[in-house]
């Protein structure tokens, strides 16, 4: 096999491609994948002038009948040069970064700058902006042999590295949030990503080896927390692969000196304080997601007496859910495994999913931390026992019986606080704000009616 560098414009590969004598081998390539957007995204990168990864080309000669032919096949690059060729030809037209932000999603300092193909096809361009595409440089590298088995092993060569992991070329994307999870999820191989301890030694993952999957549980537990911060604890995002390249984009200024930010980074620093490695059976990742919710929750309405409760609590929730999983097949499984261990393995990154699982979960490690005491005499109820009255309520008032949005919950004493009755659970009913009571006969009220119905002694 003999192989030459050189290079070749957009315009030759083009012209080659549209008289037939630049084509793929239907024998072992798979044909054109590629989405619009990827075909966009290339052509707006030709026009930006970044630079593009080697074609690969077999040059072909045969001769049949006593005529002679010659051409090229396309060993590696078919995708690029299809993208190439239809966009000369007037195929489709371009992202304007900013008005198809959404699509495109083009990081902020693109956006800032001019782009003059915005929403324009080739003949669209203009002679200059058409000559700048034409004429751009490609490396190729040409390849000549008579061995149709050496063009193979060479075609399996190019395509037999291992390719990146959604993460790994999530690390790639330009932006604050990018270096945020850097510096939580880590990157061993850059002495200044070592990775946060709660997820190194807590629990017991390896970000320099594990091809990215540190890194994106971090992701994954950020998104989480910064968009409950935003819409409310009652709300759960999805955290899978698109959506976490969504959250990357939209968050490219992310600031993480910012009050959430820090705030998650304190989160941290306290669980791997209390969770110690050895101490406990393995966390998954579903067990980190749930535990730094349940801690932000915890976190300002309560007196830290709960630290010193919650490795305990941690460890008789999973022994729950390791029985749990032993009656999956029973004909009456335990709620462990049907309220929470059979939702991890099913749509788990789902935000329903993860609302399902946490409802059930913050239940029983409350029932585990108990006695909670609030920071806030007057306030009395904190927001882990709102959320889960509000949940076994059905969502729906306590006094009216109609619907209520979480951001208008409150708790109120059934038996009156100021006559002695208890800041429980078994003594609380969540009702809207407009439906509090405020007298006692209203109190009254609206004991005889949950008395009525069962719900107290």
């Amino acid at each position: 096999m003999k192989a030459k560098s050189e290079t070749m414009t957009v315009g030759d590969l083009v012209e080659l491609h549209k008289e037939q004598m630049l084509k793929a081998n239907p024998e072992y390539q798979r044909g054109i994948v590629w989405n619009s957007t990827q075909k966009k995204k290339l052509i707006d990168s030709v026009l930006r002038g970044y630079p593009l990864p080697r074609i690969y080309l077999h040059h072909v000669s045969k001769s049949v009948a006593g005529m002679k032919t010659e051409g090229l096949e396309v060993i590696d690059g078919q995708q690029r040069i299809n993208a190439l060729s239809e966009f000369a030809q007037g195929a489709f037209k371009l992202f304007d970064p900013v008005v198809d932000a959404a699509a495109a999603k083009f990081p902020g300092f693109i956006q800032n700058q001019p782009c003059h193909w915005a929403h324009k096809n080739f003949e669209r361009l203009g002679e200059e902006l058409q000559a700048r595409f034409l004429d751009a440089s490609i490396p190729v590298a040409k390849i000549e042999t008579k061995d149709a088995n050496e063009v193979r092993d060479l075609f399996v060569r190019l395509q037999g590295g291992v390719p990146l992991s959604a993460q790994e070329r999530r690390d790639a994307f330009p932006g604050n949030f990018t270096d945020f999870i850097l510096q939580i999820g880590g990157k061993p191989e850059l002495v200044r990503y070592p990775g946060h301890d709660f997820f190194v030694r807590s629990l017991g993952m390896k970000p320099g080896q594990d091809r990215g999957k540190t890194r994106q549980l971090a992701a994954q537990i950020a998104v989480l927390f910064f968009h409950r911060r935003e819409s409310g604890a009652d709300s759960y995002c999805d955290i899978n692969a698109q959506a976490l390249d969504d959250f990357y984009y939209q968050n490219l200024d992310f600031d993480s000196a910012s009050d959430g930010a820090s705030r998650l980074v304190a989160i941290l620093d306290k669980l791997a304080q209390l969770i110690q490695p050895g101490k406990h059976a393995k966390l998954r990742g579903h067990d980190a997601i749930h535990l730094v919710l349940l801690t932000d929750t915890l976190w300002d309405d309560y007196v830290r007496s709960w630290e010193g409760r919650l490795p305990e609590a941690l460890d008789k929730f999973l022994a729950a859910v390791a029985e749990g999983n032993l009656t999956r097949k029973a004909p009456t499984p335990s709620e462990y495994w049907s309220q929470y261990a059979q939702w991890t393995r099913v749509n788990s990154d789902r935000g329903d999913t993860i609302g399902q699982r946490h409802r059930f979960y913050q239940e029983k490690m409350l029932g585990s931390l108990q006695p909670l005491q609030p920071k806030d005499p007057v306030r009395l109820y904190g927001e882990l026992e709102r959320s889960v009255l509000f949940y076994r309520q059905k969502k729906q008032c306590a006094v009216c019986d109609v619907a209520m949005n979480w951001r208008e919950v409150e708790i109120h004493h059934i038996e009156e606080h100021g006559k002695g009755g208890p800041t429980s659970i078994e003594n609380g009913a969540a009702v809207h704000k407009k439906c509090h009571p405020k007298s006692a006969t209203e109190t009254q009220a609206l004991a005889e009616k949950l008395n009525g119905s069962g719900r107290v002694a």
